[in-house]
């Protein structure tokens, strides 16, 4: 293990072996060489736990037992990155891949300003890699949401200025190590799904600059650690959590009203939509998330009936 790194890059794994070791391979690619690989195996099975323990040559490998979710499992990772004495952290799905020269455009980008708090590079789908999966968050201030900008588009230098945005995903995110001793870690209430959102906003109010960063490039493959965008569990913590981030950062009663009932309308929509198409599961999990919110149960919460079927 390298005695001294510039940059940590942390990798959450849950049963997701195949995706993360290969993630790995695409990092070992990098120009960029001063970084030190952060593994946060979140309570996978045994083999999957193994396979990780076989191959742990050039990373640290972090073991919880159990499922922190994206929020718990990453702050574990910082933690450890901060006690490092890293200037950088990166916080990266492990269902990527990166580009040669993405670890050092981003630390350069960074470098260059130091009121830059969180910088994003631009996401591309895997194995569709002309198609943009993100290049930033639009976010409307009004209904406090946000959606992926660009996303499915065809990349055709469209989104190739670097620019200041409010928010960036989760999915890669540069932060630096000042601001986050400053600001703190991740809410771990949220668990998963909005919590990048409310980090950002965080760190905007702290008078940081959230940057979208075009020169370096990384590509995923949707959901994949979450089971997809319409699995049940996912849709539950998205729901739950939009109407937790509104409460935190609505400015005022009619903000509130404003965001959640538009917010409550679309999801009813979406429910709808799920009952239409037989996903009677998914539309539970909006019910769920819902019915959770106004109760307060944040936090990780497993329901046995949104869970996926065991092969």
């Amino acid at each position: 293990m390298k005695q001294s790194a510039r940059l940590a890059v942390i990798l959450v794994n849950w049963n997701g072996t195949d995706d993360t070791l290969n993630c790995l391979e695409s990092i070992r690619s990098s120009t960029y060489q001063d970084y030190l690989v952060i593994v946060v195996d979140n309570g996978s099975c045994a083999e999957q736990l193994e396979r990780l323990q076989q191959s742990n040559s050039d990373f640290v490998l972090l073991e919880t037992g159990e499922n922190l979710g994206y929020t718990g499992g990453n702050n574990k990772g910082i933690e450890y990155a901060l006690d490092y004495g890293v200037d950088y952290v990166l916080l990266l799905n492990n269902d990527t891949y990166i580009a040669p020269d993405t670890l050092k455009n981003i630390v350069l980008a960074t470098d260059f300003d130091k009121q830059i708090g969180i910088l994003s590079p631009k996401i591309l789908f895997h194995p569709a890699r002309s198609l943009i999966w993100s290049a930033g968050i639009d976010f409307d201030r009004r209904f406090l949401t946000g959606s992926l900008t660009g996303y499915k588009t065809e990349d055709k230098g469209q989104f190739d200025q670097a620019r200041d945005v409010v928010c960036v995903t989760g999915c890669a995110m540069l932060i630096r190590s000042k601001v986050i001793r400053e600001v703190g870690l991740l809410s771990d209430e949220y668990f998963a799904v909005c919590e990048d959102f409310d980090y950002c906003l965080k760190v905007g109010s702290a008078g940081y600059r959230i940057v979208y960063e075009p020169s370096a490039s990384i590509w995923h493959i949707e959901s994949a650690s979450s089971g997809g965008h319409e699995a049940p569990q996912y849709v539950y913590y998205q729901t739950r959590n939009y109407f937790v981030f509104h409460n935190r950062w609505a400015q005022g009663v009619a903000q509130l009203f404003l965001s959640q009932g538009y917010f409550l309308g679309w999801s009813a929509k979406r429910c709808f939509s799920f009952v239409l198409r037989g996903k009677w599961k998914t539309s539970l999990g909006i019910l769920f998330g819902i019915r959770d919110a106004m109760m307060g149960r944040l936090g990780r919460r497993d329901y046995a009936i949104l869970a996926k079927k065991k092969r």
